[in-house]
């Protein structure tokens, strides 16, 4: 399946709801006022919430700070139970602001039980069985659980954490078989745990892995947003392969999620585990700019990516798109080398409308790639948002070498397709000049009719069919 953005219905950008500083309660935690830097420099307003009344269970004292009827909204805070989150969620709908992963989706994206199945042919085979705190399995449930290991070794944890900084006392058994070792280190981690043991005991197997470090990853929408390393080793900066791991994150189809990698010694990247993306900690060091262009795209509904067969039209968020305007390859293979000179100025028209405070995310450029490449061929974008009138406008520039493999119409087609689509748009149009044929013929074979001439510019517009429905993630 792929990844719905239906549920954001509008353009409003999203608000970014950040923990509080328990001194300074108008504040962001100090923890995440980097974060917070970004996402309002990314387009997004911020609110704090007081995570300490949400843990005593005052949701509505939590988000007494939260403007009313502010829509869409991605947390970014300490971590929360999944019954606090829902209690979050509530309290949020009665001010009229929604948040953007429902808790349904959290619970299955932050506890094991809910991604270990759409991930276990990736991840350390696992079991688990259901405990309150304070209150571990005895030894013959615990001996029932671990028969389908043998005597192999196994890790404890519960569905969300492990204590692998108490390794030997409260993370390791040598020998699943050995049922004595085995209750001794389950006791000793629900002791440790005390009333954070979520959900009850997990028994994953053993698996040994190169000491190159975890990588953690973020996805927005299908999309990986944010490469870097894991925050308990931030010194170490792995590159994963998620050649196996992104079709996979797609079909769970959850919007903001996280996935800790690493690399095992058979040369195999291994899924470690799964989080919601909301309470996850980013590593100390890492640029949080991406991620939060990210969030405040996708929240606002616009798509970090759009395919068609073999093509795939990548969002230029505001970082990477000051990379190009510079003229750098911006982490792209470009088919002739490097941007086009007209796709590096695209780029720059994105960073002066960011400086200017008049970017509108999911209304700006677009990098055209090959679908099973990942080469760049140019771009597509809109001249901007839609007008008063419902009237938005596009243009494409591909490489030289790019052209004539009909990967401009198929692109032209699929941006104008996704746009038409959108309840505030009216009409998608194009302007071409008159000695410009295979422009022309580009936009005619794209589903545009011409309409007319204005100030020397051919103008065309799209002819909205049922068969050329935009694809997201498709």
């Amino acid at each position: 399946m792929g990844v719905d953005t239906s549920a954001t219905g509008s353009t409003d950008r999203p608000l970014l709801l950040l923990a509080g500083d328990p001194l300074r309660p108008r504040r962001p935690d100090p923890h995440f006022a980097a974060q917070a830097a970004a996402a309002r420099a990314a387009g997004a307003a911020t609110a704090v919430l007081d995570h300490e009344a949400l843990l005593a269970g005052d949701a509505e004292g939590a988000v007494a700070r939260v403007p009313r009827d502010a829509g869409g909204a991605w947390y970014r805070g300490w971590m929360l139970p999944a019954g606090r989150y829902a209690e979050l969620a509530a309290a949020l709908t009665a001010r009229g602001c929604r948040l953007l992963t429902d808790p349904a989706a959290y619970r299955t994206a932050h506890e094991l039980p809910g991604w270990y199945g759409t991930f276990r042919a990736l991840t350390p085979s696992s079991v688990w069985l259901p405990c309150a705190p304070h209150q571990a399995p005895r030894g013959p449930e615990l001996a029932r659980l671990a028969e389908p290991f043998g005597d192999r070794p196994v890790v404890v944890k519960d569905w969300v954490k492990s204590r692998k900084h108490e390794w030997e006392e409260a993370a390791f058994v040598p020998d699943a078989a050995d049922t004595a070792r085995l209750a001794s280190v389950v006791g000793r981690f629900v002791a440790l745990q005390e009333e954070f043991l979520t959900g009850g005991v997990v028994l994953r197997a053993f698996e040994t892995f190169d000491p190159v470090g975890e990588a953690r990853v973020w996805w927005v929408d299908g999309e990986p947003v944010l490469i870097g390393p894991h925050p308990d080793t931030p010194e170490l900066r792995p590159d994963p392969d998620l050649s196996h791991v992104a079709p996979v994150v797609r079909e769970f189809g959850r919007r903001f999620l996280t996935t800790d990698l690493a690399l095992r010694t058979d040369g195999v990247w291994r899924v470690m585990e799964v989080g919601d993306g909301q309470v996850s900690d980013l590593p100390e060091g890492a640029d949080p700019d991406a991620l939060f262009e990210a969030l405040v795209t996708a929240g606002a509904g616009g798509p970090l990516t759009l395919t068609a067969g073999p093509v795939t039209l990548r969002a230029l968020l505001p970082s990477r798109a000051a990379r190009i305007a510079d003229g750098d390859a911006a982490g792209f293979t470009w088919i002739d080398g490097a941007p086009p000179e007209a796709t590096s100025g695209g780029a720059g028209i994105v960073v002066r409308a960011v400086a200017a405070g008049l970017h509108h995310p999911g209304w700006g450029v677009f990098v055209l790639t090959d679908t099973e490449t990942g080469t760049a061929l140019g771009s597509i974008g809109f001249h901007g948002p839609p007008d008063t009138a419902g009237r938005v406008e596009i243009g494409y520039d591909l490489s030289p070498s790019a052209r004539g493999a009909g990967r401009a119409t198929r692109a032209a087609r699929l941006l104008a397709g996704w746009a038409a689509a959108r309840p505030e748009v009216r009409t998608v149009c194009a302007q071409t000049e008159p000695d410009n044929v295979p422009s022309r013929r580009v936009l005619e074979r794209a589903g545009f009719r011409f309409t007319g001439e204005h100030e020397g510019q051919l103008t065309y517009e799209f002819d909205v069919t049922e068969d050329s429905p935009p694809g997201v993630n498709a």
